[in-house]
């Protein structure tokens, strides 16, 4: 199944609602929680897949291998005495083919250099995204990005970092909308001209920060010069990566596009039943060959085709109804005695 799924990724090979499916019966097979969750499913569309909310990643041990056989472990990011969410693979092969296909698709000619404004933890998936983004582009001397975020700050001479960097040639910036907004927070410049790439990934999670979105990508024009700008959706549960069309200095990012290994659609968020418009965001990723294919998030959006426009986090009375899908989820693992 593995080898199915790297072809797909590689080069388009098969049907993806046919992998899909066999994933999903492979995955049944040899994940006995997701057994006890799907057990007596047998869809025949993608759309009919069991999805499993985020949520259940914090208590449940979703592999589709022994888990003792997990060499990498990624957790969710959270304050300080959350339950963070935690996905294990066996490898990162196929993530980081997938990763780096659809990056590079997506933003075209990219930069050499790579400084970072993302966690540089080792159990954070979007550091490792970085970090392989970064041996990738500098080629046999594959070089660690520039790390300007650490311990949760970032570092105290940042800018002057930065502004070196950008003296000996493009670079690309990756930056998570918090760090980024911390970074405009201290005073300083940097002249990136447009063959540089500023990555900007998240919200800011209830965090307190300065700038809305139209200001942190205004402050991307007035500190930072010309470089082309693009955005990035992926969450800890997901092997693959959504990304924007990029746009100069100053735009705003619009829609995500997802890769073609990868399907989204919109779910009413108390029924669970598929909508058009807006609603409730599911994922079926053929990348996730070591988890569970088929994820629920709490992300309100609108697909069309492989677009998708964010529309914020689930809230209120709605969520209730992810709360109970989750809960039936918990229900059925624990009468499976897994």
């Amino acid at each position: 199944m593995r080898d199915r799924v790297r072809a797909f990724v590689e080069a388009g090979e098969g049907d993806f609602t046919d992998l899909a499916l066999a994933l999903f019966r492979w995955q049944r097979e040899n994940n006995a929680t997701y057994r006890a969750l799907a057990d007596d499913v047998e869809p025949t569309t993608v759309e009919e897949i069991p999805a499993v909310p985020v949520a259940l990643f914090q208590s449940l041990v979703l592999t589709s291998f022994p888990v003792e056989d997990a060499r990498v472990v990624f957790r969710t990011s959270g304050t300080t005495g959350a339950v963070r969410g935690v996905t294990r693979l066996r490898d990162t092969t196929v993530y980081d083919l997938g990763a780096w296909r659809h990056f590079q698709a997506s933003a075209g000619l990219l930069p050499e250099r790579v400084a970072s404004l993302c966690p540089d933890d080792p159990d954070s998936s979007l550091g490792h995204m970085v970090a392989h983004f970064s041996a990738t582009l500098s080629g046999p001397s594959a070089l660690p990005p520039l790390a300007l975020f650490r311990a949760g700050a970032v570092v105290p001479d940042a800018w002057r970092q930065l502004a070196a960097a950008a003296m000996l040639g493009p670079v690309l910036l990756a930056a998570t909308a918090f760090a980024l907004d911390a970074l405009f927070s201290h005073p300083g410049q940097a002249t990136l001209g447009p063959g540089s790439l500023v990555m900007v990934t998240g919200g800011f999670k209830g965090r307190a920060v300065r700038l809305d979105a139209p200001g942190l990508y205004a402050a991307v024009r007035d500190r930072l010069g010309t470089p082309r700008v693009i955005g990035e959706y992926g969450m800890t549960e997901l092997s693959s990566q959504l990304w924007t069309d990029p746009v100069p200095a100053g735009a705003v990012p619009g829609a995500f596009v997802a890769p073609p290994w990868l399907r989204v659609y919109a779910v009413d968020p108390v029924t669970g039943a598929p909508v058009q418009g807006e609603g409730l965001l599911r994922f079926v990723d053929l990348a996730n060959v070591d988890t569970v294919l088929a994820i629920e998030t709490m992300d309100l959006g609108v697909v069309e085709g492989q677009r998708v426009t964010l529309r914020g986090r689930l809230a209120g009375a709605e969520a209730r109804g992810c709360s109970l899908r989750a809960e039936d989820f918990l229900e059925a693992v624990k009468k499976a005695g897994v």
